[in-house]
């Protein structure tokens, strides 16, 4: 042992390196604790907020696609009632029209699946006509809620009931009802379409949801007429005391809000939505404990983690990173599931009535609206005009410039035909393929090929090349036809098939022009 005076200070100046690799060894460790403790929380927390938010967004997203279905449903059954409305307007209630009301309302019945099934009662609720040409005997519905509402209320407006059992088949049904007057003003009965409530059972069971997850329409009032997951005892349940009515639709009719439910107390993340054009309120609600279920797990890892880390540092890299991959795996697949929804809930907004890449009606809603008008010019004794439009040579335009380019010159036709100036009640859809459709309620030949004239030469004015064509350009080639349905021959099918002999003409004499097909003698 060296007891010299260097020796001391050298041994001193050990002691000091140690203690302060010491102090910085333990300072490390105190920072790298933190470091990670903080980490931690922070993800924690982090992962917390974002869960929230993404059960926000499929809960929003969720409840707009759940409005759209609502809101298309009740429009159908409406546009029903009102034709049926205008039709009682014109023809009246007389034993003699009764036979033809009962056939219209049959055919009106095939078309809609929501339908359960069309009735007429007069003033004093007894049964006149049904869809299904069946009245039980002593038969009146003078009792009804729906029945009463239009004895006291004087209005046009569609009525929309709570859920009755029905007297004609005992299935669970949703009253929709016009109030019928007499021509003095006064009560003449009511104009009733029922719609299954398993319609909309069988639509809400499409959606991959856990059994916490809340699907709700309502009334305006609060009343239940459909929830998921289904109790029967669900069914007409008020929920007007419940926060969703008192608190948060006051302040904003869409929107998301976290709230423990009135019906079963189970908190959760709501987006809802309160139609404009009927009095119907959407709620779709994920359980917050469910959504937070994986978060907790995630907590509770992290958690872990973090304690061996504090224990064990050389192990540090390897759990982080473990729980990083982890937890982007999470984010990924919830971003995932966003993506799909998203993508669902745009597929139902345009899928019941328009096509999808012009933007233009779809067959489905040509059928009906050829089908109604046909209908309206045979009982208002009114010409009905229909153009078929096609694309000349569009197969040879896909052929040299690719299907890519076909959407695209589809998508300009779609747009200009739309830009035309015409009628609020024209109807301008896509046929199929390159083909178009033009419906002109009140309109004759002449004007039905004016119309036809002014779309091929706004075509022809695009300047669209197309190599394959005689005149350089993309052009369209039309079938004009008019008529007055009076004939009981005289049907869509019919219509059609002369609207496309005459575009047939157009075709066979040189494309890029009308032809039409002159009317009967």
């Amino acid at each position: 042992m060296d007891y010299s005076p260097n020796g001391a200070l050298r041994l001193l100046h050990k002691v000091v390196n140690h203690a302060s690799l010491l102090i910085h060894a333990a300072i490390f460790i105190v920072v790298v604790a933190c470091a990670i403790i903080f980490l931690d929380t922070w993800q924690i927390w982090n992962a917390h907020g974002r869960d929230l938010v993404n059960a926000e967004q499929d809960s929003a997203n969720l409840s707009r696609a759940l409005s759209q279905h609502a809101e298309d449903t009740f429009l159908q059954v409406d546009i029903t009632l009102q034709d049926l409305m205008e039709r009682l307007d014109t023809d009246g209630l007389s034993q003699a029209r009764l036979p033809r009301l009962q056939k219209v309302m049959s055919e009106q019945l095939k078309h809609l699946p929501q339908l359960h099934g069309g009735f007429i009662y007069d003033s004093q609720g007894h049964w006149l006509v049904t869809a299904s040409g069946i009245i039980p005997p002593h038969a009146n519905n003078a009792d009804r809620e729906y029945f009463k509402y239009h004895q006291a209320h004087n209005d046009n407006r569609l009525y929309i009931g709570k859920v009755i059992r029905s007297r004609s088949t005992g299935d669970l049904v949703i009253p929709v009802s016009h109030r019928i007057n007499n021509q003095d003003g006064s009560f003449g009965g009511v104009a009733l379409a029922t719609v299954y409530v398993s319609y909309f059972q069988e639509y809400y069971n499409h959606f991959a949801i856990d059994n916490d997850t809340a699907l709700v329409l309502m009334l305006a009032d609060g009343t239940i007429l459909y929830r998921r997951p289904y109790e029967e005892s669900a069914i007409g349940r008020s929920m007007a005391k419940s926060t969703l009515f008192t608190d948060v639709l006051p302040r904003a009719k869409s929107g998301n809000a976290t709230i423990i439910s009135y019906y079963d107390k189970v908190e959760r993340i709501f987006g809802y939505s309160k139609l404009d054009q009927y009095p119907l309120v959407i709620a779709a609600g994920l359980s917050k404990k469910e959504v937070l279920r994986g978060w907790r797990t995630d907590s509770i890892i992290f958690a872990a983690g973090g304690a061996g880390i504090l224990i064990i540092l050389t192990l540090l890299a390897w759990a982080l990173l473990r729980q990083i991959n982890f937890s982007l795996r999470s984010e990924k697949d919830l971003l995932i599931a966003r993506d799909l929804l998203t993508e669902l809930n745009q597929k139902l907004a345009v899928q019941a009535l328009h096509d999808g890449l012009t933007g233009l009606a779809n067959r489905r809603q040509f059928d009906i609206v050829l089908q109604n008008e046909m209908q309206r010019a045979c009982r208002d004794l009114t010409p009905l005009g229909l153009i078929l439009l096609d694309i000349d040579l569009f197969k040879k335009y896909n052929d040299i410039y690719g299907h890519v380019s076909g959407d695209e010159c589809l998508q300009r036709v779609g747009q200009t035909l739309l830009a035309l100036p015409r009628r609020v009640n024209d109807l301008v859809a896509r046929y199929g393929g390159e083909e178009f459709a033009v419906i002109l309620p009140g309109t004759d030949l002449a004007g039905a090929r004016t119309f036809a004239e002014t779309v091929v030469r706004a075509v022809h004015e695009l300047q669209i090349p197309h190599d394959a064509s005689p005149f350089g350009v993309v052009t369209i080639s039309a079938g004009a036809h008019a008529a007055m349905p009076v004939r009981p021959e005289d049907t869509p099918a019919v219509f059609i098939r002369s609207a496309d002999a005459a575009l047939y003409a157009a075709k066979s004499r040189g494309k890029n022009r009308v032809c039409d097909v002159r009317p009967r003698a």
